[in-house]
């Protein structure tokens, strides 16, 4: 009023606004469901406190049980009102063929996730003993992107605005224990690699992170495959290797606070780390660190890592600079080819495959068995697939180089470097490609049939029936 300025009321979905005030709401109802459940199960109790996580970390994180029944959430959220439908919509049922809805959440430890401001969202649920999967995650929401969102991120914004850097762990319990221990600047994502847009979040709250890897292999190939995305970000990003075959979660209870602080006084910036862990001559190291720094917009920060790559590689910073440019010149020309090393779009669904596998490893018992060794067209990927199966769920990346040949290195090397997908949107690029190799498949069957005297036309009308519900269902 002072100002003179008139200040209008923004234009607003009621329905939408409505509907997210709700999501929230049920959100709420089943967080409170979790933490009553917790309260009344000793052996989930008994858990936690085998954990190490004591009752000021059960209360902070608001941690709490799903009970080992099929519709115990289910039946709590209807006698508040809500419908199969809506709590399906919010993450917290799913629907199983020919037996209606049941809990997302049965018989695990939960751990809410929340937004920047504190708000619940979605869940996420540990089981107590070694079934698979381990984790379970809920289901992407209107409230819930994953690739957008970090735990423990509201609880720890302040520490990290003051710390001027965020402390990324692994996982739920690697979070926790780290709040715990004291460093309650520390944040996990929610069981899968790192996301651009969860380093965006956190680049609101400071543009340094230091990330925290066991220093076993699968360890340091999770670090290694986190760089682009750093330099992508223009994060300021320092890696800290554990003793090999240990966490976060375990340091700190073998070995406390003081040993964890004395480690972070010794992690390493990108370049260090690179050159430390490269088992390449250093030309070849030198061009890999070149190629990651290509991709920082900051040229602030870019210009302090040529720097630093100079001084210890022992190359002019000169001629480390002229390269530089040399390969943003070429990343230029190139930028519309997304899948490097194919060079085609011929079979592009097949190496953008490959590639998520690479950036995600964690997918591939998502992918494996929707895909058949004999539909794949391209030989390398094809043979790259075998091994990735004969591997099993498990196989890590230095894994498959050490099975590899020489051309199936560089397409691995390749895809580390330029995935040719936003690593944002990993789930939409593997259904879309297996998709396309759905729609190719009902293609191939057709012209077999199409080139045989006479025309099969049950088996043809069939197939287009196939086609016609792909298409119009985009289902695999």
């Amino acid at each position: 009023k002072k100002a003179g300025i008139q200040l209008t009321e923004p234009h607003r979905n009621t329905y939408t606004s409505e509907k997210r005030e709700k999501l929230f709401r049920i959100q709420g109802e089943a967080l409170t469901f979790f933490k009553g459940h917790l309260k009344s199960s000793d052996r989930a109790r008994a858990y936690l406190t085998k954990r190490g996580i004591d009752d000021t970390s059960v209360n902070r994180f608001n941690i709490g049980y799903a009970p080992n029944e099929q519709t115990a959430l289910l039946k709590h959220l209807k006698e508040k009102g809500y419908t199969d439908s809506f709590i399906k919509d919010a993450g917290l049922a799913v629907v199983t063929d020919g037996k209606g809805y049941r809990d997302t959440f049965r018989g695990r430890i939960i751990f809410p996730i929340c937004n920047m401001r504190g708000d619940t969202i979605a869940f996420g649920g540990r089981v107590m003993h070694d079934a698979l999967p381990k984790y379970l995650n809920s289901p992407e929401t209107e409230l819930f992107k994953k690739g957008e969102t970090l735990f423990a991120v509201g609880l720890a914004k302040n520490e990290i605005r003051k710390k001027g850097y965020a402390l990324i762990v692994e996982g739920y319990l690697d979070a926790i224990m780290c709040h715990q221990y004291g460093f309650q600047n520390t944040v996990s994502p929610l069981g899968t690699a790192l996301t651009i847009g969860q380093l965006k979040k956190l680049n609101v709250l400071a543009a340094k992170v230091v990330v925290v890897f066991d220093g076993d292999e699968a360890g340091i190939a999770a670090a290694k495959r986190a760089l682009p995305i750093f330099c992508e970000s223009d994060m300021r990003a320092k890696i800290l290797l554990l003793p090999q075959g240990e966490d976060p979660d375990s340091y700190l209870r073998k070995k406390g606070k003081r040993a964890l602080q004395k480690m972070l006084s010794r992690t390493m910036s990108m370049i260090e780390f690179l050159m430390k862990i490269s088992r390449k001559d250093t030309v070849d190291t030198v061009r890999e660190s070149l190629l990651m720094i290509a991709s920082v917009n900051d040229l602030i920060i870019a210009g302090e890592m040529v720097k630093e790559l100079a001084e210890r590689s022992g190359i002019s910073e000169t001629v480390l600079r002229s390269e530089l440019r040399k390969m943003k010149k070429k990343s230029k020309r190139g930028k519309d080819e997304e899948v490097a090393p194919a060079k085609t779009v011929r079979h592009v669904e097949e190496y953008l495959l490959l590639s998520a596998l690479i950036s995600f490893p964690e997918k591939v018992a998502e992918v494996i068995p929707e895909v058949t060794s004999e539909e794949l067209r391209a030989v390398p990927i094809k043979s790259l697939f075998e091994k990735i199966k004969d591997l099993g769920d498990t196989f890590t990346i230095d894994e498959l180089i050490k099975e590899a040949n020489e051309e199936e290195r560089s397409i691995i090397r390749e895809l580390s470097l330029n995935p040719g997908f936003d690593l944002d949107n990993v789930d939409r690029n593997i259904h879309d490609c297996l998709y396309r190799l759905a729609q190719r498949r009902l293609e191939e069957r057709r012209n077999v049939l199409m080139a045989q005297e006479p025309h099969d036309a049950v088996l043809l009308d069939s197939i287009l029936k196939d086609k016609r519900k792909l298409i119009r269902e985009k289902k695999i």
